[in-house]
């Protein structure tokens, strides 16, 4: 029976691919792909409302946001950024992942999307 390499390309290649999907199913534990097109569609309603004139709080109800959400909306994305970056750090280095938190505030975000 031949040994079993850890190093091996096919054995790092492995590897990757889950580091990836776990990275990707965390992500989409906190918010699914369709949460996040609403998200999105969220801060383009709210963007284009106020550039257009409307007062905020008229521009919020209207994206169906309410105060604090860019913030939040902010932190999801540097999370979502941080667990990407963590991922391809663990597949260099050969690490195991380690996940940043979710930020307070942000799975309470993506669930009213």
């Amino acid at each position: 029976m031949p040994e079993f390499r850890q190093n091996t390309p096919r054995a790092q290649a492995i590897r990757a691919a889950q580091i990836k999907a776990d990275c990707r199913t965390l992500i989409l534990s906190v918010a699914d792909l369709e949460t996040q097109s609403n998200i999105a569609q969220a801060g383009i309603l709210f963007s284009t409302a106020t550039i257009n004139g409307a007062a905020r709080a008229d521009a919020l109800a209207l994206a169906g946001l309410i105060e604090g959400d860019q913030e939040r909306a902010v932190a999801w994305t540097a999370w979502r950024k941080a667990m990407q970056a963590e991922s391809r750090r663990a597949i260099e280095d050969g690490d195991a992942p380690v996940w940043p938190d979710v930020p307070t505030g942000v799975a309470e975000f993506a669930a009213r999307h």
